[in-house]
């Protein structure tokens, strides 16, 4: 499904739930005996990588036309049987049936074609992010959250937003259009790509739970990685390599803002023990934007000088270091909204403003490159000598990797526990 936005008309969009009848009807067996179609919640195994409809979306049975159980069926069968999980063994997940053309204009959401859509409370369990691969193949974003969702141990890649819920407005969501509480745990956000939010979009009235996953290599003309019009947090996560660049036809501060984290709502959104690093974008907030309802397209000076802190971002335990705006260093931009650190965070450039206990503004990290360090999903890690080391106090008890913290005198500062020994996951793995 496409999510055409404009920032705020977005959300409205997608804001609005669509009401799917819970199937309740009766249905025949091959005997002749009448059962009931949709029962209680139940699990779903995909056992193909095809991308097939389910025969019968009514019937809560995940069964192709050739007897299969594909991730399209899957999601099918359980929008019939709320609070169902589906199980994704290790395996490329390839969409190719593309969005109906005549439905790519306007909310029309088809479960049958484009996107994923997931229109009941639904648990999506991967068998590890680096082998079980959702691959939206650029024919559409991967999936549209119209309800509760978790998602644990997979990748998505591939998204291409092309639907435009909103008609006069950009795509938003390259990997993921959310419109409730979505929570991903080790999970991969990866090479997707949209007008708004490269990699996920949170409209007015969603939650995003980021727990021990990576959002990488997402592109959009605003917030690269993540977007967020209400409520969220990164916690133990690394948000990296995304990129915005202004596309020229937006007015104000509609593009080319968040390369890596954009938000625009009021909701507080907080980062804990993440890392944010090499994200870039044409205008303003490289690492992370801040500015509710676009206030920051007021002329100058007005956000400069007005400090209405309509916005709230709170940053503990954090490394915000090595992003850029126009190739320049500039991990933070602010307007109507206020920064506050609950200490120990790293600021690369001094733009986020962090003056608690423990921060180090204005410091150089000594992190390395994005890259497979171990464990679920990729992270950036510290080198020798990195003031983030031993730098952090009440961390999760592991790191991104499953590393248990500390490993030194003190927690290290970031998603990334610094470790002479062999890697060793000490996580008890959740859902």
């Amino acid at each position: 499904m496409n999510l055409r936005t404009s920032p705020a008309a977005l959300a409205v969009a997608l804001a609005t739930p669509v009401a799917l009848a819970t199937p309740m009807a009766l249905t025949a067996s091959a005997a002749g005996a009448a059962v009931p179609a949709a029962a209680g919640p139940t699990e779903f195994i995909v056992d193909t990588t095809s991308d097939a409809v389910d025969a019968d979306p009514s019937d809560g049975l995940c069964r192709t036309a050739s007897g299969a159980c594909s991730l399209r069926a899957a999601v099918m069968a359980a929008n019939a049987r709320q609070g169902s999980t589906i199980t994704l063994p290790a395996g490329h997940y390839r969409l190719t049936i593309p969005p109906d053309p005549r439905k790519i204009i306007g909310d029309h959401p088809d479960p049958a074609t484009g996107d994923l859509n997931v229109d009941a409370p639904t648990t999506i369990r991967g068998a590890g992010a680096r082998t079980t691969v959702i691959d939206a193949n650029h024919l559409d974003r991967a999936f549209r959250m119209q309800a509760d969702s978790r998602l644990s141990d997979l990748t998505i890649t591939g998204g291409t937003a092309v639907e435009r819920e909103l008609p006069i407005t950009d795509t938003g969501g390259g990997g993921i259009a959310n419109g409730h509480h979505m929570t991903l745990r080790r999970v991969a956000v990866t090479g997707n790509s949209a007008g708004y939010g490269g990699g996920i979009f949170n409209i007015p009235g969603s939650h995003l739970d980021l727990i021990d996953s990576t959002v990488s290599g997402n592109v959009a003309g605003e917030a690269g990685g993540i977007r967020f019009d209400d409520s969220g947090t990164v916690t133990n996560s690394t948000v990296a390599d995304n990129r915005v660049t202004n596309p020229g036809d937006r007015p104000g501060s509609l593009a080319g803002y968040g390369g890596g984290i954009d938000i625009r709502g009021r909701g507080p959104v907080e980062i804990l023990n993440s890392t944010i690093s090499g994200n870039s974008s044409s205008d303003g907030g490289g690492g992370i934007n801040i500015a509710p309802a676009y206030l920051d397209s007021l002329p100058f000076p007005i956000p400069d000088v007005v400090d209405l802190p309509l916005g709230r971002l709170t940053l503990r335990n954090s490394l915000v270091a090595g992003n850029t705006v126009d190739g320049k260093a500039a991990d933070c931009k602010k307007a109507f909204a206020t920064i506050a650190s609950e200490g120990h965070n790293i600021d690369g450039d001094g733009s986020c403003r962090l003056t608690a206990a423990g921060d180090l503004p204005s410091r150089t990290p000594l992190i390395g490159p994005l890259a497979d360090n171990g464990g679920p999903t990729d992270t950036a890690a510290l080198l020798p000598g990195s003031p983030a080391l031993d730098a952090a106090a009440g961390c999760p008890a592991t790191d991104q990797r499953g590393v248990a913290r500390p490993q030194g005198a003190a927690c290290d500062i970031g998603a990334y526990e610094h470790t002479t020994r062999p890697l060793h996951s000490h996580r008890d793995q959740e859902w």
